[in-house]
């Protein structure tokens, strides 16, 4: 009687691992840009020359690639970098929080966001990182792992906007918060700098305040800060209040400080002038300090409402900007 010949459990493991490596070098490959979206991919020859491996486990590793969004095959043409907008579809089961957990603020997002995630059954994967490049290599990871929804904190201009379009495609729900703006190629949730300074500015009418001297010691190059400068002097504008960027060596009368966030102001604590600022730290208002407070609850549920509309709309999806005011601000 003939036998049936037993499969190989090591064996199978090892073909298993080999295609699970060539699938995540060729993911990497296209998150990369070294194969940029519409232009031909590898043929099946070129991968298996390259990795030393046999055609069924390229196809398999292929396959992946196609499940993945990745790559499109097409016949008589082969496979091309996929450019259309995909979507990943149903309902939310896990997203990763990419923001740093030294920042007094972050840590304050973080436990909101955490917190408004258990409450619709989501698991929160935490990926900190203290630099754009730390962050471009993290996002990398977490879609190799499968992470579909992502909230991204962006530290500053080494991050790769490309590599994010990139996971656009590849069909990663993505939403930026507060300090870069990413533009056309993903959602941005936030505070509103514009409202949120228009508040500020009546609690200085009512101080009498006729001189601000806009405060941002940090020097970084971040659309929040930028905007918070453009607002803050558009309303002396509006008021007839003077601005200045440069701090005199005494402060004549009626003139206030605005920070651009409650660290700085906190720098300026004892400085004898009314402090204007924006976060609403407890450890500024009990040091006088008048802060609006950013609007932690309403920036959660925006990130869950951007990345619920990115899966309901697909294809269609266009990048949105979600801006928030906060209820008693000053309370």
């Amino acid at each position: 009687m003939p036998t049936s010949e037993r499969a190989d459990p090591e064996k199978c493991h090892r073909y298993m691992q080999l295609t699970e490596k060539i699938y995540q070098s060729l993911f990497k490959d296209i998150l990369k840009g070294r194969f940029l979206p519409g232009q031909r991919f590898l043929t099946e020859n070129e991968a298996m020359q390259r990795f030393g491996a046999s055609r069924t486990t390229i196809r398999r590793a292929f396959a992946k690639l196609v499940d993945n969004h990745a790559i499109l095959r097409k016949q008589k043409v082969g496979s091309i970098v996929n450019t259309k907008l995909a979507a990943s579809e149903g309902k939310i089961s896990k997203i990763a929080a990419i923001l740093p957990i030294e920042d007094h603020f972050v840590r304050s997002f973080l436990s909101t966001l955490c917190n408004e995630a258990a409450k619709r059954d989501v698991i929160t994967v935490l990926e900190p990182g203290s630099s754009g490049q730390q962050q471009n290599e993290a996002v990398i990871r977490l879609a190799l792992h499968g992470i579909r929804d992502m909230v991204v904190w962006g530290i500053d201009r080494t991050l790769d906007l490309e590599l994010f379009f990139r996971l656009r495609i590849l069909g990663v729900n993505m939403v930026f918060f507060d300090r870069i703006n990413p533009g056309k190629i993903a959602d941005y949730v936030c505070l509103d700098n514009a409202g949120a300074m228009r508040a500020l500015f009546e609690k200085a009418k009512e101080r009498g305040i006729r001189r601000v001297y806009f405060v941002d010691p940090t020097g970084l190059d971040i659309d929040s800060n930028h905007e918070r400068l453009q607002c803050c002097r558009k309303e002396c504008a509006a008021h007839g209040i003077d601005f200045s960027t440069e701090l005199p060596e005494i402060f004549p009368e009626h003139s206030a400080i605005f920070a651009v966030n409650d660290p700085t102001a906190l720098m300026f604590a004892e400085c004898g002038v009314p402090v204007f600022s924006i976060d609403g730290l407890p450890e500024s208002r009990a040091k006088g300090i008048i802060s609006y407070r950013q609007p932690m609850d309403e920036l959660a549920k925006g990130c869950f409402k951007s990345l619920g509309d990115q899966r309901r709309l697909g294809e269609n999806w266009k990048a949105r900007q979600y801006r928030f005011l906060a209820q008693d601000p000053f309370a």
